[in-house]
């Protein structure tokens, strides 16, 4: 067995630099019976030869190693050493501080001994007859380490160092024989070779130094001499360098995670495995998953960089390969270029839509969703678009319980909106439906909304004579500035700016479409889309109620980012990983900390999922981490190299203990599917798909579809006699008056 502790090269040697090489042999410097000193872990003996390679300059071609050699002595071979060292110490007689113990204080004590045997019939002299029985310390110390029990190896042990200067090379050499001093004991180790003054070539002297040079290459074992040594003395070298070695030029093992699980399967593109990455096992180096039926909800945490979306990529294109829907937040947007040559692909574009929400130019088609739309909806589903639309926006701003009078406000416009909207569409104008931004021209002018009111029915009417008049004109402004800033934005007024949608998360679940939604990621604005996206997802999910268990598809929702996307959604991610389980809608959801999310998306989030991957973190998080991965120290988990992850995932529902898994990127994983050529096909595909329309057409559309509407509208009859009118006496803005029991200004907007 060879051990080896080096300084490998970080380049190659400069061409034609010259190197010079230091080499030393080391033996035991007495009586190999005489042991070496064990050193504990703390610190570790490993600690010092470490320090003493750090000046090692690998970048020059520099090289610093210690090599032990080991071969395994025969425990007969090392019986009868025993018994010759036990025989020496017999006939060498008592001895103490190991000298041997005289009679008469002088070396003719002996002699004297004999005589008075002689002179007594053969019989030792009175007092004298257990002058030559050695005591059994005598004789432990004769024996040395050699007691019986345990190992015993030869060993050869060479130290060579590589320099491109003669005099660094023996300095690297003279640190490395320092180092090895904390073995030092009864015994310890010195270097073979002439020692004359100051002179001290050790195994650089001509007649040793092919020998040398030999073994070293080769691992033949020719040590200068026999010399035995045990197990515990050895074991320093052996082991790796511990959590007490601080050196910053040793190489980590990661700390100790448990071995994959025997029943983790293979993954090899099955439709009911979802990737996880790649282990190594008896086995060698193989992909592995997790059964889809086991997994539910993932939780994927870790530094930023460390490989998180990468695995989800992965994720991702393999459910939509294996003919799953899926809905991919991508906040920034990184992903999606990524992943875009990977999906062109005639089993995936025909179902992929592509809703991009960065800076657009107005020849860009882009999708549309019109949250107010009833296209294809009852009458008792309006309320569940006002609980979309108002619950979505008072999350995004954070409106809570401290803004009553601007949510009064919001639901009411939104119902009057969308049953304006179901109006159209059963008149057989759905391209007339309004938009969220007609709600500022609801609330803002007062001769369109009392022409639309003075037909629909008069329930809707009721709050804007009585109740709408008394609120704060505090109030509104509140609410159409969040729609100000949506305006404000080409991409937004876009993608909201269109009557009839052509992104419908419902109609993707139903018909498994592979959906990748990219906001433009930052500001205000964003939080909102994200609030409605995300609202929208969950209401969707909840609709799934009308349709057979057995007829759901599933789907795959991935949120990038969840920390910024939480802090929008404000509780609603929480409902999803608590109440779409039964839905069959499926969340896998990264972060970089976990400690950073709301209390109840965290505490949904570790309580529901059945994966649970953390990669590098700091040590608050991986503390938190290591609490829910049995076996697995806090350290281990803050040593994560890139794209490594710790994991646990359910089993055939059981809960694993953690295994390692290094990360495998798309482009080796599914290198047979890329096809950058084929873009221009899938970009035509996503436009049939989603029937998109360029950006200038949506908004030149959008400037007219106030005066569009009023004119259809007013082709209706009025409501019958008695019927509300809403009059125009209390515009917004102009009412100061407040509603009885609401003080004070809307908050949190």
């Amino acid at each position: 067995m060879t051990v080896s502790l080096a300084k490998g090269y970080a380049q190659e040697p400069e061409t034609g630099r010259r190197l010079y090489v230091a080499r030393a042999e080391l033996v035991l410097a007495e009586p190999d019976h005489r042991p070496l000193a064990c050193p504990g872990l703390k610190p570790d003996p490993l600690q010092r030869i470490a320090a003493a390679m750090a000046s090692v300059r690998s970048q020059d071609g520099e090289e610093a190693q210690v090599v032990v050699d080991l071969v395994a002595v025969a425990p007969k071979v090392v019986a009868r050493r025993r018994r010759r060292l036990m025989a020496r110490a017999a006939r060498r007689g008592p001895s103490a501080y190991g000298e041997r113990i005289t009679s008469g204080g002088s070396g003719s004590g002996s002699v004297w001994s004999q005589v008075m045997a002689g002179l007594n019939g053969g019989t030792a002299a009175p007092g004298r007859a257990g002058s030559r029985v050695p005591r059994q310390s005598d004789l432990a110390d004769g024996v040395g380490k050699f007691t019986p029990g345990g190992e015993t190896f030869a060993v050869q042990v060479l130290v060579c160092a590589t320099a491109t200067h003669p005099a660094r090379a023996r300095a690297h050499l003279n640190h490395l024989l320092a180092a090895v001093e904390v073995f030092s004991g009864p015994n310890r180790w010195r270097p073979v070779g002439p020692r004359w003054g100051g002179w001290r070539p050790y195994s650089n002297v001509w007649w040793r130094r092919a020998s040398f040079d030999r073994r070293l290459a080769s691992g033949e074992f020719a040590p200068a001499r026999r010399q035995w040594v045990t197990t515990k003395e050895i074991a320093g070298f052996l082991k790796p360098p511990t959590v007490h070695c601080a050196a910053s030029n040793v190489v980590r093992g990661g700390g100790v995670v448990p071995a994959v699980p025997a029943g983790v399967p293979e993954w090899t593109g099955q439709r009911d495995v979802v990737p996880l990455g790649a282990v190594t096992g008896p086995e060698g180096r193989r992909l592995v998953g997790v059964y889809e039926r086991d997994l539910l909800f993932g939780a994927y945490l870790g530094k930023s960089g460390f490989g998180k979306t990468e695995l989800a990529l992965l994720q991702a294109i393999s459910r939509a390969y294996a003919g799953r829907g899926g809905w991919f937040l991508d906040p920034h947007g990184e992903a999606l270029a990524r992943s875009r040559p990977y999906l062109a692909h005639p089993a995936v574009m025909d179902r992929l839509w592509q809703v991009d929400l960065s800076t657009p130019s107005m020849s860009d088609r882009v999708a549309c969703w019109n949250p107010l739309s009833m296209e294809g909806k009852r009458p008792e589903q309006i309320q569940e678009v006002i609980g979309a639309v108002v619950g979505g926006v008072a999350s995004a701003q954070g409106w809570g319980d401290g803004a009553p009078r601007a949510r009064t406000i919001l639901s009411n416009a939104v119902a009057t909106l969308a049953e304006l909207s179901l109006r159209m569409v059963a008149d057989g104008h759905p391209q007339l439906q309004p938009t969220v931004f007609q709600i500022k021209t609801l609330l803002n002018d007062a001769d369109w909304r009392q022409e639309v009111l003075a037909r629909l029915p008069r329930r809707l009417s009721k709050f804007w004579l009585t109740s709408f008049p008394k609120l704060s004109g505090e109030a509104v402004p509140i609410v159409t500035n969040v729609l100000d800033r949506l305006e404000a934005s080409l991409s937004l007024r876009a993608f909201f700016g269109s009557p009839r949608s052509t992104y419908d998360v419902r109609r993707a679940m139903d018909t498994s479409r592979v959906v990748w939604i990219c906001p433009s990621g930052t500001g205000e604005s964003d939080d909102l889309v994200c609030s409605l996206l995300l609202f929208d997802l969950f209401l969707a999910g909840l609709s799934r109620r009308d349709t057979a268990v057995k007829d759901r598809a599933t789907f795959w929702a991935f949120v990038d980012e969840l920390t910024g996307v939480d802090n929008a959604a404000r509780g609603y991610i929480a409902k999803v990983l608590e109440q779409l389980r039964k839905y069959e809608v499926r969340l896998m959801a990264m972060t970089q900390m976990a400690m950073r999310l709301k209390d109840s998306t965290r505490q949904a989030l570790m309580q529901n999922q059945s994966v649970l991957s953390v990669t590098g973190a700091d040590t608050d998080e991986a503390r938190y981490v290591a609490a829910r991965l049995p076996h697995v120290a806090p350290e281990t988990v803050t040593r994560l190299r890139k794209y490594q992850y710790v994991m646990s995932v359910m089993l055939h529902g059981e809960r694993t203990t953690p295994f390692r898994v290094d990360g495998v990127p798309i482009h080796e994983v599914l290198a047979d599917y890329y096809n950058p050529e084929g873009l221009p096909a899938l970009d035509a595909a996503i436009d049939a798909n989603l029937a998109r329309r360029t950006v200038a057409e949506i908004t030149e559309r959008l400037d007219d579809l106030d005066e569009d509407i009023l004119k259809h509208v007013v082709t209706w009859p009025l409501q019958p006699a008695g019927g509300a009118r809403a009059g125009g006496a209390a515009a917004s803005g102009d009412v100061s008056s407040a509603a009885d029991g609401d003080a004070g200004v809307d908050g949190g907007a």
